[in-house]
Protein backbone atom coordinates (compact mmCIF):
# COMPACT_ATOMS: atom_id res chain seq x y z
CA UNK A 1 0.00 0.00 0.00
CA UNK A 2 1.24 3.45 -0.85
CA UNK A 3 3.41 2.66 -3.87
CA UNK A 4 2.06 4.63 -6.82
CA UNK A 5 2.86 1.97 -9.39
CA UNK A 6 0.78 -0.63 -7.59
CA UNK A 7 -2.14 1.74 -7.27
CA UNK A 8 -2.02 2.66 -10.96
CA UNK A 9 -1.85 -0.95 -12.04
CA UNK A 10 -4.74 -2.05 -9.85
CA UNK A 11 -6.89 0.93 -10.79
CA UNK A 12 -6.42 0.42 -14.51
CA UNK A 13 -6.82 -3.34 -14.25
CA UNK A 14 -10.23 -3.00 -12.56
CA UNK A 15 -11.30 0.28 -14.12
CA UNK A 16 -14.81 -0.50 -15.30
CA UNK A 17 -15.67 -3.57 -13.27
CA UNK A 18 -19.33 -3.21 -12.27
CA UNK A 19 -19.49 0.31 -13.63
CA UNK A 20 -20.03 2.20 -16.87
CA UNK A 21 -18.73 1.03 -20.23
CA UNK A 22 -15.89 2.80 -22.01
CA UNK A 23 -18.39 4.39 -24.41
CA UNK A 24 -20.55 5.72 -21.58
CA UNK A 25 -17.53 7.22 -19.88
CA UNK A 26 -16.36 8.73 -23.16
CA UNK A 27 -19.78 10.31 -23.66
CA UNK A 28 -19.71 11.74 -20.15
CA UNK A 29 -16.29 13.22 -20.85
CA UNK A 30 -17.19 14.67 -24.23
CA UNK A 31 -20.78 15.79 -23.65
CA UNK A 32 -21.03 16.26 -19.89
CA UNK A 33 -21.24 19.78 -18.51
CA UNK A 34 -17.95 20.82 -16.90
CA UNK A 35 -18.72 22.55 -13.60
CA UNK A 36 -16.99 23.44 -10.34
CA UNK A 37 -17.60 21.06 -7.46
CA UNK A 38 -16.64 20.75 -3.82
CA UNK A 39 -15.67 17.46 -2.20
CA UNK A 40 -17.98 17.07 0.82
CA UNK A 41 -17.30 13.38 1.52
CA UNK A 42 -14.64 10.72 1.04
CA UNK A 43 -15.10 6.99 1.55
CA UNK A 44 -12.33 4.39 1.37
CA UNK A 45 -13.08 0.66 1.30
CA UNK A 46 -10.28 -1.88 1.74
CA UNK A 47 -10.25 -4.38 -1.13
CA UNK A 48 -7.58 -6.83 0.01
CA UNK A 49 -5.04 -7.53 -2.71
CA UNK A 50 -6.42 -4.91 -5.11
CA UNK A 51 -6.32 -1.13 -4.84
CA UNK A 52 -8.36 0.45 -2.06
CA UNK A 53 -11.72 1.66 -3.37
CA UNK A 54 -12.22 5.44 -3.24
CA UNK A 55 -15.54 7.25 -3.53
CA UNK A 56 -16.06 11.00 -3.47
CA UNK A 57 -19.13 13.01 -2.55
CA UNK A 58 -19.51 16.11 -4.70
CA UNK A 59 -21.55 19.28 -4.42
CA UNK A 60 -21.77 20.48 -8.02
CA UNK A 61 -22.77 23.94 -9.19
CA UNK A 62 -24.54 23.06 -12.46
CA UNK A 63 -26.33 25.34 -14.90
CA UNK A 64 -29.61 23.83 -13.65
CA UNK A 65 -28.79 24.49 -10.00
CA UNK A 66 -26.99 22.73 -7.14
CA UNK A 67 -26.51 18.96 -7.40
CA UNK A 68 -25.22 16.55 -4.77
CA UNK A 69 -23.88 13.25 -6.12
CA UNK A 70 -21.15 10.71 -5.45
CA UNK A 71 -18.77 8.74 -7.66
CA UNK A 72 -16.45 5.78 -7.20
CA UNK A 73 -13.21 6.91 -8.74
CA UNK A 74 -9.42 6.76 -8.55
CA UNK A 75 -7.65 10.11 -8.86
CA UNK A 76 -4.27 9.48 -10.47
CA UNK A 77 -1.79 11.10 -10.05
CA UNK A 78 -1.61 13.25 -6.91
CA UNK A 79 -4.78 12.20 -5.05
CA UNK A 80 -3.54 14.34 -2.16
CA UNK A 81 -4.75 17.34 -4.17
CA UNK A 82 -8.34 16.27 -3.45
CA UNK A 83 -8.86 16.45 0.33
CA UNK A 84 -12.19 17.07 2.00
CA UNK A 85 -13.41 20.55 1.08
CA UNK A 86 -11.29 20.80 -2.05
CA UNK A 87 -12.57 22.46 -5.20
CA UNK A 88 -12.42 20.27 -8.30
CA UNK A 89 -13.88 20.30 -11.79
CA UNK A 90 -16.52 17.66 -12.49
CA UNK A 91 -18.76 16.54 -15.31
CA UNK A 92 -22.37 15.43 -15.18
CA UNK A 93 -24.68 14.00 -17.82
CA UNK A 94 -27.96 12.10 -17.57
CA UNK A 95 -27.45 11.22 -13.90
CA UNK A 96 -23.80 10.25 -14.25
CA UNK A 97 -21.04 12.26 -12.57
CA UNK A 98 -17.27 12.11 -12.37
CA UNK A 99 -14.38 14.30 -11.33
CA UNK A 100 -12.56 15.54 -14.42
CA UNK A 101 -9.13 15.08 -12.91
CA UNK A 102 -7.14 16.18 -16.00
CA UNK A 103 -9.16 19.42 -16.15
CA UNK A 104 -8.73 19.94 -12.40
CA UNK A 105 -4.96 19.55 -12.63
CA UNK A 106 -4.84 21.77 -15.73
CA UNK A 107 -6.68 24.52 -13.88
CA UNK A 108 -4.17 24.22 -11.02
CA UNK A 109 -1.28 24.57 -13.47
CA UNK A 110 0.07 21.10 -12.69
CA UNK A 111 2.06 19.17 -15.28
CA UNK A 112 0.59 15.68 -15.53
CA UNK A 113 -0.33 12.66 -17.63
CA UNK A 114 -3.71 12.07 -16.03
CA UNK A 115 -6.59 10.39 -17.81
CA UNK A 116 -10.34 10.82 -17.33
CA UNK A 117 -11.08 7.77 -15.17
CA UNK A 118 -14.22 6.85 -13.25
CA UNK A 119 -15.88 3.61 -12.20
CA UNK A 120 -19.44 4.18 -11.04
CA UNK A 121 -21.88 6.90 -10.06
CA UNK A 122 -23.39 5.88 -6.73
CA UNK A 123 -27.16 5.57 -6.46
CA UNK A 124 -27.19 7.22 -3.03
CA UNK A 125 -24.92 10.17 -2.23
CA UNK A 126 -22.38 9.62 0.54
CA UNK A 127 -22.93 10.95 4.03
CA UNK A 128 -20.78 14.05 4.72
CA UNK A 129 -17.29 13.57 6.16
CA UNK A 130 -14.67 10.85 5.86
CA UNK A 131 -15.26 7.12 6.25
CA UNK A 132 -11.95 5.25 5.94
CA UNK A 133 -11.78 1.52 6.64
CA UNK A 134 -7.98 1.64 6.85
CA UNK A 135 -8.08 3.55 10.12
CA UNK A 136 -8.13 1.38 13.25
CA UNK A 137 -11.40 2.53 14.79
CA UNK A 138 -11.11 0.14 17.73
CA UNK A 139 -7.86 1.76 18.85
CA UNK A 140 -9.41 5.19 18.52
CA UNK A 141 -12.49 4.10 20.46
CA UNK A 142 -10.69 2.30 23.28
CA UNK A 143 -7.60 4.49 23.56
CA UNK A 144 -7.03 7.57 25.70
CA UNK A 145 -7.84 10.53 23.49
CA UNK A 146 -5.29 13.29 23.26
CA UNK A 147 -3.74 15.79 20.86
CA UNK A 148 -0.33 15.08 19.36
CA UNK A 149 2.08 17.61 17.94
CA UNK A 150 4.23 16.50 15.01
CA UNK A 151 7.85 17.33 15.82
CA UNK A 152 9.28 15.88 12.61
CA UNK A 153 7.94 14.21 9.48
CA UNK A 154 10.05 12.25 7.01
CA UNK A 155 8.94 10.27 3.93
CA UNK A 156 9.42 6.50 3.85
CA UNK A 157 10.59 4.96 0.58
CA UNK A 158 10.69 1.34 -0.57
CA UNK A 159 13.33 0.51 -3.18
CA UNK A 160 13.54 4.19 -4.04
CA UNK A 161 9.78 4.47 -4.57
CA UNK A 162 7.66 6.88 -2.51
CA UNK A 163 4.96 5.41 -0.28
CA UNK A 164 2.07 6.82 1.72
CA UNK A 165 4.01 6.14 4.93
CA UNK A 166 5.98 8.65 6.97
CA UNK A 167 8.30 8.52 9.95
CA UNK A 168 6.70 10.80 12.50
CA UNK A 169 8.08 12.02 15.80
CA UNK A 170 5.22 13.10 18.05
CA UNK A 171 4.91 15.03 21.27
CA UNK A 172 2.03 13.66 23.34
CA UNK A 173 0.69 14.38 26.81
CA UNK A 174 -0.68 11.79 29.22
CA UNK A 175 -0.78 11.22 32.98
CA UNK A 176 3.01 11.00 33.10
CA UNK A 177 3.37 14.37 31.38
CA UNK A 178 4.76 15.30 27.96
CA UNK A 179 6.84 12.71 26.10
CA UNK A 180 7.94 11.87 22.56
CA UNK A 181 6.79 8.90 20.52
CA UNK A 182 8.17 7.79 17.15
CA UNK A 183 5.90 6.19 14.54
CA UNK A 184 8.34 4.56 12.13
CA UNK A 185 5.93 3.76 9.30
CA UNK A 186 2.78 5.77 9.85
CA UNK A 187 0.29 5.43 6.99
CA UNK A 188 -0.93 8.89 6.00
CA UNK A 189 -4.02 8.88 3.77
CA UNK A 190 -3.78 11.14 0.72
CA UNK A 191 -6.59 13.33 2.04
CA UNK A 192 -4.45 14.07 5.13
CA UNK A 193 -1.12 14.54 3.36
CA UNK A 194 -1.01 18.27 3.99
CA UNK A 195 -1.52 17.68 7.73
CA UNK A 196 1.50 15.40 8.25
CA UNK A 197 3.94 18.28 8.61
CA UNK A 198 6.22 19.53 11.35
CA UNK A 199 4.33 21.66 13.84
CA UNK A 200 0.88 20.31 13.04
CA UNK A 201 -1.40 19.16 15.85
CA UNK A 202 -3.56 16.12 15.21
CA UNK A 203 -6.12 14.18 17.29
CA UNK A 204 -4.84 10.81 18.49
CA UNK A 205 -5.46 7.97 20.91
CA UNK A 206 -2.92 6.31 23.25
CA UNK A 207 -3.22 2.60 23.95
CA UNK A 208 -3.56 2.38 27.78
CA UNK A 209 -1.73 -0.97 27.79
CA UNK A 210 1.00 0.09 25.36
CA UNK A 211 1.75 3.79 25.80
CA UNK A 212 4.15 3.69 22.84
CA UNK A 213 1.24 2.78 20.53
CA UNK A 214 -0.33 6.02 19.35
CA UNK A 215 -3.04 6.02 16.70
CA UNK A 216 -3.63 9.24 14.79
CA UNK A 217 -7.22 10.04 13.88
CA UNK A 218 -6.54 11.21 10.33
CA UNK A 219 -10.22 11.40 9.27
CA UNK A 220 -11.08 13.71 12.18
CA UNK A 221 -7.98 15.80 11.50
CA UNK A 222 -8.95 16.21 7.85
CA UNK A 223 -12.56 17.02 8.71
CA UNK A 224 -11.41 19.70 11.16
CA UNK A 225 -9.07 21.20 8.55
CA UNK A 226 -11.87 21.33 5.99
CA UNK A 227 -14.15 23.13 8.45
CA UNK A 228 -11.69 25.99 9.01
Amino acid sequence: MGILGDVVGDALGNLFTGGRSDKQLERLHEEGELVPATIYAIRVVVKGDSADEYSYGLDLATSAGPLRASVRQQLIPDPWRAPLGARVLARHLAGAVAIDWPATLDEAGVSHHAAFLAIKTLKTPLQPGIDDERIDRRRLRDGVRTEAQILSSEPVEVMGMPTENRRLQLLVHDDSGPRTVVLKREFVPPYANALAVTGARVPAAIDPRRPDRVTIDWPSAAEAAAAV
